[in-house]
């Protein structure tokens, strides 16, 4: 029961998602996107997937490291061995 809820809302919900999106997609269809608007949109990719890679790295190297032992096992004290 409690699955069919949440694929029944998640349904909704990207069909809500889509009714409004896609009429606003096609009133846009005639414009063109400028050098400056191309510049925008690869800057941010650039930075969007820079911080994701950089959030990523920083989390594998405290776990590699062990700094998360602690909380793991929930102390403070180092129980590498």
């Amino acid at each position: 029961m409690k699955k069919t809820i949440t694929i029944g809302a998640a349904v909704l919900l990207v069909g809500a998602i889509a009714a409004l999106l896609v009429p606003l997609w096609t009133m846009t269809s005639g414009m063109e996107i400028g050098r400056h608007g191309w510049t925008a949109i690869i800057l941010m990719l650039v930075f969007c997937f820079g911080l994701g890679g950089g959030l990523m790295f920083l989390i594998f190297y405290s776990a590699r490291r062990g700094h998360d032992d602690a909380v793991h096992f929930g102390g403070t004290e180092d129980h590498r061995q």
